[in-house]
């Protein structure tokens, strides 16, 4: 039996409202924009990670390394990745950091199978686990970037789904951080989007299969 095709939620969100017409083109665009929105706030991400994990202390030597790395991984635009990367980790860390009672565990570098939806595996997972301050288990997205809405309420739907088929959590565990405005991203499941990321996955499952 063959193994049904993978795609990330990154790119499965921004296909739910795409007209089904020119997707194998589009398809292209989304991994590319993918891959490069990945590594441009990767530093960051492994910077929150160790400062969790380290019980918030040596901010000011974790800031340093992950601004060198940014500059180095960002080329010609190193000054202005380091800069973005900056922003978004001191925004964590003033402003969602003290709302998290313990860390629990990194999920940067979980080994993923995927999670099956409507006959492809789901890839992707949340950034890390921790504790809130009411002694709730949540799933951390750190969102630092500004997609636009539909986008981000698609993407937020999925990643439930592999919270709850993966992890075994709950959608209301998905807690989204918005390292621009230093405020949660409020989401609810809903029946409707439900349904037509299902049709999504089913229309890239049956493309997949002719390619």
């Amino acid at each position: 039996m063959s193994k049904p095709p993978t795609i990330h939620i990154y790119t499965l969100s921004r296909l739910v409202h795409a007209p089904a017409a020119g997707w194998e083109k589009l398809i292209d665009q989304i991994e590319a924009g993918r891959r490069k929105a990945y590594a441009y706030y990767l530093p960051m991400r492994e910077a929150v990670v160790l400062f969790c994990a380290g019980g918030g202390k040596d901010f000011e030597k974790i800031l340093s390394a992950m601004k060198r790395r940014a500059e180095e991984m960002g080329g010609m635009r190193g000054p202005r990745v380091a800069a973005d990367n900056e922003s978004a980790f001191r925004t964590f860390v003033e402003k969602f950091y003290p709302k998290i009672s313990r860390f629990k565990r990194s999920l940067l570098r979980d080994t993923q199978n995927g999670v099956t939806l409507e006959g492809v595996a789901l890839l992707g997972a949340p950034h890390f686990v921790a504790v809130d301050q009411n002694g709730e288990t949540r799933y951390i997205f750190l969102y630092p970037a500004k997609w636009k809405p539909n986008e981000l309420k698609n993407y937020l739907h999925l990643l439930a789904t592999i919270v709850e088929k993966r992890y075994g959590g709950v959608s209301e565990q998905v807690w989204c951080m918005n390292l621009r405005m230093g405020k949660t991203v409020k989401f609810k499941r809903s029946a409707r989007l439900s349904s037509r990321c299902s049709d999504a996955a089913k229309h890239y499952a049956r493309l997949a299969g002719l390619i």
